[in-house]
């Protein structure tokens, strides 16, 4: 019978050759394949045949033989690229022969001519790139060059396909590729001219469009996009920097400048620039209107002259030449009387008469304003006007006329000396200032009292009045105007003014300052006191009226009588409101009378209220909440804390006492009743006790004593003065060596009975980890293994962990525990021959159990040497 006893596998149960134990014939159980790291080798087959037995059943003859079978290469592999696309950015500006970064590799799994294949592009535009090499064996790394220029504006992006082909049709490697072209600034502006021609005419208006220049770049994007400039920036011109519109900026004038040449630049988006070139003609226009040689004409005459009279000769120029400065003149408004006037020429200027006699009455404030028009020759013509004004002199033929022809006048008595009463006016409607408003001089009649300015008609008193000794005065006044003898005319009129009595007395105060006493707490409208002022004045003038000013929110006082209540707000003499203590305390009390305007006394009168003290105010504990914090261990009569306390009150009332109230915590303080200082008695532990809440009591020495009570919170702050301690001390372990890295060989319990950074804990390995194979958890203890373990290598540790507070440096506490492991055995190991065959000759005929041959084979198995079971086969 014969079998296969040693052969390879395919994955993990097929074997890879079949054997007929009979007929021994051998055939492969599957599909072989050379590329296989597992196959590229061949194989090694060992075949063990067994005599039978008459039954047929295995007798103990054996023999063993060996097989090793190579594999020969057969052509099942394509070529392969070592990615299915590629991807690429390049500059346009790449030159014919650049080698693009891209990491193209092929390759062909078969062996020898097996594995020959070519490599070749196709597609749209592949014909822009080579590639090298183009015929390849085995593996291959393929290089991709530029072959023609490239440009961004005609191609901006490549996809063409890369194949490696073998000799078999269906043995193709495929991958894609794609470039796409970096944009780059290659192209300059052209512009659509050398030269651009324009004329225009010189009245041509600013923010005109004139023309629109044109500059072309071949450049895609940005670098495409052109702006216009000035190479200098002209006056009269501008250029929109994007759409290219040379825009007219100021008015030209032919007169000037009758021709530019401006210098134009393109400039892309890349920076690069090209120099164009505009040529601008001004025409000629009849633009100058006629030019007066004044601003303005002045002319005159005297009123009811029969006569034709001239006024006035006006002249323009222009400066245009003939036709365009041939100049006409007419009178286009006036004022007033409009047909009265005309013009003619005289020895080129133009001469303005009135052909009427003219009434100074009826000229609007004896003026006639014209206006005289000059207009050129040109087509289409242009004009210019001029104010001209005439006065018409005026004669003496009118009185003097004041506006009223008789005032009437109020003033109170205390007017004082040299004050305004009155302004009489009186007008002439002549206008000359011989007979007219300016020459008007006034006079006055009736009392030396009051006194009248001559020129401006203003009535001034001279001296104080009194209503008592007169209320009533009639005054006759008259203007004259500057007519002489005969011709002088006068305006009369009558004047009647009345004196008013007024309010002319203030309040006095009878009393000031006024003192007063009044028990703190009092109840509303407590009486405080009474004030008085006196006012000469009769009637209404002399009637007083009080009020507290500025408010006063604690009292009221009586707008008639004068007589101050307490409001019913509180008054607390130990307020610590700074602004009602003194409003507690001071009461300013003012004084008006009823006159009008009413008269307040010239100073207001001050009330000082002496507040007396009652036993209203508990003791106050200042500085709450009370919470002190102290150090565990402080020595005994070490001073914790200050309580303070204060009371308001004045004398025993305001006198206080401290103590503390019965309790156990007690036992480890003492108070001083009069300052407040809190001390230790006793040791502090804050494991013991970690909060004091004591309560104190605190009480004045008035007649009936006021007492307050607060709670002092005590906190013991803690001190690193605990040791970590485990539990328990000493952990005994077992585990298998198979358990894997990171298995968790023990939780270490440890606790500090510190508080805060002093309580936490951090854990190290400190001993028995001279191989690293265990590691233990900084914060939570855990004990893991870090690497697999072996039995055979080391079958027991003892680890020392140590627990380390987080205590200030210096007085950090650590504790300490120890971990005995224990490594347990698994069979892990195979047995191992000393020798790797064993030949010897028996005679066939040796009885049954002669012993032949010896075989050793060793087990990598500590204390276990004999361990091993030998079987036949």
């Amino acid at each position: 019978m014969l079998e296969v006893v040693d052969q390879p596998k395919t994955g993990n149960t097929n074997s890879v050759f079949a054997l007929d134990y009979i007929s021994g014939a051998l055939t492969v159980n599957g599909q072989l394949d050379r590329e296989n790291p597992l196959y590229s080798a061949g194989f090694t087959l060992t075949v063990k045949a067994t005599e039978l037995k008459e039954d047929r059943s295995p007798s103990d003859a054996t023999v063993m033989t060996t097989f090793t079978i190579l594999l020969i290469d057969r052509n099942d592999n394509a070529p392969k690229f070592n990615s299915s696309e590629y991807r690429l950015h390049i500059t346009e500006l790449a030159q014919v022969g650049f080698a693009l970064p891209l990491f193209i590799q092929a390759e062909d799994k078969d062996e020898g001519v097996n594995s020959m294949f070519q490599v070749f592009l196709t597609g749209n535009n592949s014909e822009y790139f080579t590639i090298s090499p183009t015929a390849v064996q085995g593996r291959a790394d393929i290089r991709m060059r530029v072959a023609v220029p490239l440009d961004f504006e005609k191609i901006r992006s490549y996809s063409f396909s890369l194949f490696a082909n073998e000799s078999m049709s269906d043995h193709v490697g495929f991958a894609r590729i794609f470039i796409e072209l970096i944009n780059e600034n290659d192209n300059r502006p052209i512009f659509s001219k050398p030269l651009y021609n324009i004329s225009l005419p010189e009245n041509t208006p600013p923010g005109t469009s004139l023309l629109r220049i044109l500059a072309t770049d071949g450049d895609a994007g940005t670098f495409g996009i052109v702006r216009y400039f000035f190479s200098d920036e002209p006056d009269q011109f501008s250029v929109d920097d994007e759409t290219g519109w040379v825009i007219l900026r100021a008015a030209l004038d032919y007169e000037l400048m009758r021709r530019f040449t401006l210098t134009i630049l393109a400039r892309d988006g890349g920076g690069e620039e090209t120099t164009g070139r505009i040529r601008v003609n001004v025409l000629d226009v009849n633009d100058n209107a006629p030019l007066f040689q004044k601003e303005a004409y002045v002319g005159s005459l005297r009123e009811n002259e029969q006569a034709v009279q001239p006024v006035a000769r006006v002249k323009a120029t222009d400066d245009d030449s003939p036709p365009n400065n041939f100049l006409t003149y007419t009178i286009t408004s006036a004022s007033a009387f409009l047909s009265y006037f005309s013009v003619v020429m005289v020895e080129g200027y133009a001469v303005i008469s009135v052909t009427r006699p003219l009434d100074y009455e009826q000229v609007p404030k004896g003026m006639v304003y014209l206006t005289v028009m000059a207009k050129d020759g040109g087509n289409p013509a242009l004009n210019s006007t001029v104010p001209v004004t005439v006065e018409v002199i005026d004669e003496n033929d009118n009185p003097p006329e004041f506006s009223k022809p008789s005032y009437i006048v109020k003033i109170p008595e205390n007017i004082i000396a040299g004050a305004t009463v009155l302004l009489v006016n009186a007008t002439d409607l002549d206008a000359s200032r011989e007979f007219g408003q300016a020459s008007l001089i006034y006079s006055l009649e009736g009392s030396s009292q009051f006194r009248l300015n001559s020129r401006s008609g203003e009535i001034t008193t001279t001296a104080l009045l009194d209503r008592e000794l007169k209320s009533e005065y009639i005054l006759i006044v008259r203007a004259v105007d500057g007519g002489v003898g005969p011709q002088q005319k006068t305006g009369i009129a009558t004047v009647n003014i009345t004196i008013l009595d007024i309010n002319d007395n203030v309040p006095m105060w009878r009393e000031d300052p006024y003192h007063t006493n009044v028990v703190e707490m009092s109840p509303i409208n407590t009486d405080v006191i009474s004030v008085l002022a006196v006012d000469p004045d009769n009637g209404l003038n002399g009637t007083v009226r009080y009020s507290i000013s500025p408010e006063n929110p604690f009292y009221t006082i009586s707008s008639s009588t004068g007589k101050i209540r307490t409001s019913g707000l509180t008054l607390d003499r130990e307020s610590s409101n700074p602004k009602d203590a003194v409003l507690m305390r001071t009461i300013i009390i003012s004084a008006v009378d009823r006159g009008t305007p009413p008269l307040h006394a010239s100073v207001s009168t001050t009330v000082f209220v002496n507040l007396l003290d009652l036993n209203d105010n508990d003791p106050t504990f200042l500085n709450l909440p009370f919470v002190a914090e102290v150090p565990e261990g402080l020595p005994i009569g070490s001073s914790v804390f200050k309580v303070q306390v204060e009371d308001p009150d004045e004398d025993k009332n305001g006198l206080i006492t401290m103590t503390l109230q019965m309790g156990m915590p007690r036992l480890d303080f003492v108070l001083n009743t009069s300052t407040g200082v809190l001390s230790s008695m006793a040791v502090l532990d804050r494991e013991q006790i970690g909060q004091y809440h004591l309560r104190i009591i605190a009480f004045d020495a008035g007649k009936f004593p006021r007492t307050s009570t607060s709670t002092l919170t005590v906190t013991v702050l803690d001190v690193n003065d605990e040791t970590p301690t485990f539990n328990p001390s000493v952990y005994n372990v077992s585990l298998k060596e198979s358990v894997p890295r990171d298995h968790i060989v023990s939780r270490l319990s440890c606790s500090d009975n510190d508080a805060g950074l002093n309580a936490e804990l951090s854990y190290f390995i400190t001993g028995g980890n001279q191989d690293g194979k265990f590691s233990v958890g900084f914060r939570d203890g855990v004990v893991r293994t870090v690497v697999g373990l072996d039995r055979e290598t080391q079958a027991a540790y003892t680890l020392v962990v140590e627990a380390i507070d987080n205590g200030p440096a210096g007085s950090r506490r650590t504790g300490t525990a120890t971990v005995f492991v224990e490594v347990q055995d698994v069979n892990d190991n195979r047995p191992i021959f000393l020798q790797n065959s064993y030949e010897t000759s028996i005679l066939e005929s040796v009885s049954q159990g002669t012993s032949i041959l010896q075989c050793r084979a060793l087990l990598k198995r500590k204390a276990m040497p004999n361990n091993i079971t030998f079987y036949k086969g």
